[in-house]
């Protein structure tokens, strides 16, 4: 790990965690009254899956240099924080009220960024200063 960005890499771990987590809390709590199980495994999957998929590409970037580095680290906060964002503002929301479209538009918009910023640095070739392995 390069001694002047040790940082990112922490701090971008450390958001899709804490993302994650608080994250799937939020989406728990929104559907505590959801009677489908199935329905509560699918919601799940998908909130999870930028902050899984955002884990993996730290895991094997490797085998990306091209698109890995800074801006990944940097889209690990940036995805970790817009999601808080958008998920708090539906825990004031009356009871009753239609929430799960907020879990369906984030992830995608999630999975959309990572996409192209990912694709953007890759074709680019910035972030292949790598950041930890």
């Amino acid at each position: 790990m390069p001694p002047s960005r040790p940082y990112l890499r922490v701090a971008g771990l450390l958001s899709i965690l804490a993302g994650l987590g608080i994250s799937l809390a939020l989406m728990f709590a929104a559907g505590r009254r959801q009677p489908s199980i199935f329905l509560m495994v699918l919601f799940t999957l998908w909130v999870a899956s930028p902050f899984v998929g955002l884990g993996l590409a730290d895991r094997f970037s490797h085998r990306f240099p091209g698109a890995m580095g800074t801006p990944l680290y940097v889209l690990m906060v940036l995805i970790a924080a817009g999601s808080l964002a958008f998920y708090t503002n539906v825990i004031p929301m009356p009871e009753g009220a239609k929430t799960a479209a907020v879990y369906l538009m984030v992830p995608l918009a999630s999975w959309v960024l990572i996409t192209l910023m990912l694709g953007v640095a890759t074709r680019s070739g910035r972030g292949t200063e790598r950041v930890g392995s």
